[in-house]
């Protein structure tokens, strides 16, 4: 974790002030770890509020900030959601009094599905939705603890961090 901080810190010149572990794969231990980093917030599971995720009963100062929104792969191809019909859906799932968060991946959105995501943006836009970076959200936040355990969810294999009190399986 070291070497990459300060790798990123060397290429951008800034040290991050964020990190999400890969898959949602995240542990007590990556958790502790990361408080040696100066990271305004992490996104390390999936959830509907944020919250100070708790290790051995204690809340860590770093708040999660979860992924709530459904990503690419884990919706197309299933119940009846194609390429046609993904961003409408998606907009569907967008609540004005929820948390929104939505995991983009490079090589789809940022690659084979540049287009269709240029297409979800713009319509994002014409529905008066506003992409917001992450850190905005934290001063909108009344910021609770929780506990962040090992569940599932539709469309993603093995088991990834959740929210305590949210989707697990």
């Amino acid at each position: 974790m070291r070497r990459g901080f300060d790798r990123l810190t060397e290429i951008t010149g800034l040290p991050p002030v964020c990190s999400a572990v890969p898959g949602w794969r995240c542990t007590s231990a990556a958790l502790t770890a990361k408080q040696a980093f100066p990271f305004v917030y992490n996104s390390d599971c999936r959830g509907r509020r944020i919250f100070y995720p708790l290790v051995a009963g204690r809340p860590l100062s770093q708040p999660q900030i979860p992924v709530t929104l459904p990503t690419y792969d884990e919706v197309i191809g299933r119940n009846g959601i194609n390429d046609a019909n993904y961003n409408d859906h998606l907009l569907g799932l967008i609540r004005p009094d929820r948390l929104n968060v939505l995991t983009i991946h490079a090589e789809v959105e940022g690659g084979v599905r540049s287009a269709m995501f240029a297409d979800f943006l713009h319509a994002a836009l014409n529905r008066g939705i506003r992409p917001v970076p992450l850190r905005d959200l934290l001063s909108e936040a009344a910021i609770e603890p929780g506990e962040m355990i090992r569940g599932s969810i539709p469309g993603r294999e093995g088991w990834l961090a959740c929210q305590g009190e949210e989707i697990h399986g």
